[in-house]
């Protein structure tokens, strides 16, 4: 009877131990799940933060290309290089959005890695997602090829406008230079004094009418040979000085009075132009000296 009791108290105690031993796994397995199950929820959470960032990107990214894309017409107050300009800037806003987003994709996918089976329909979205942004980059590169032909057509509109400036400078250039000289010719004159007879002697005047010698006019020959004269420009100099004599001197030529005034300065007289424009309707300036 007491051997029996023995051996009552033994299975006892190995049933105890069995079933301790049983309930630590199970409550051990519990455990595992539990904290899978809350990695897998944090996953999920942070995988579907990271996908509405990248679907907010790419929708912001839309509306950009399909502005730059099918909108042709320019904004008031700006120019074809404004549009090129607000063009490059996008492309390179748009290229850093992409490389961002396909980082946030690729750290995701590593995230999902381990719970493929778990997160699949997390996955097929990252995967639209991937396209979606695929499709962008081949927008990019319409938009890239747009951007060169714009680049094209500014450099033959910039030839051309040079052409075209060229061509008004030249113009501009020939007008000016004629307009010069046509100030110039128009501001040429010639002067020469000198005594009666030496007037005479050169040819410059010659005298007529009288009887006898008596009554005779001096006056100015018809036919002038500009090089008994000295030439000058009205535009460089105003004065023209010659000898001051004791009877004084007298102006052959037919000049407007009121164009010109004369003073003695020393031992000269200095002729002063004061009106330019009725001066120098009379090509030639003779002074006799008397």
């Amino acid at each position: 009877m007491k051997a029996m009791h023995v051996i009552i108290l033994a299975i006892l105690a190995i049933l105890t131990i069995l079933f301790g031993v049983l309930w630590m796994g199970s409550n051990g397995k519990a455990k595992s799940l539990l904290k899978s199950n809350s990695e897998l929820k944090e996953l999920y959470d942070n995988s579907t933060a990271t996908i509405g960032e990248i679907q907010s990107s790419l929708e912001s990214m839309d509306k950009d290309l399909s502005g730059q894309l099918f909108t042709n017409a320019e904004l008031p107050g700006t120019t074809p290089e404004d549009r090129r300009s607000r063009i490059v800037t996008s492309i390179s806003t748009m290229r850093t959005q992409i490389e961002n987003d396909k980082k946030k994709i690729s750290q995701l996918e590593k995230q999902l890695a381990s719970s493929k089976s778990q997160l699949k329909g997390v996955q097929d979205i990252v995967n639209k997602l991937k396209a979606s942004i695929g499709d962008k980059e081949k927008i990019m590169d319409e938009l890239q090829k747009k951007l060169g032909i714009m680049n094209e057509t500014l450099e033959t509109e910039r030839r051309t406008s040079q052409v075209e400036i060229q061509k008004r400078e030249q113009t501009i250039g020939e007008k000016e230079a004629a307009l010069a000289q046509q100030s110039l010719e128009a501001n040429k004159i010639y002067y020469v004094y000198g005594t009666r007879k030496e007037l005479i002697d050169k040819g410059i005047i010659d005298r007529k009418g009288g009887l006898l010698g008596i009554g005779k006019v001096t006056t100015v020959t018809r036919t002038i040979e500009t090089d008994k004269f000295t030439q000058m420009n009205l535009l460089d100099s105003q004065q023209i000085s010659f000898p001051a004599t004791k009877k004084g001197y007298s102006v052959l030529s037919n000049h407007v009075a009121t164009s010109y005034k004369v003073e003695k300065v020393g031992e000269e007289n200095v002729l002063t132009v004061t009106d330019t424009a009725n001066f120098r309707k009379q090509k030639f300036l003779v002074i006799e000296l008397l």
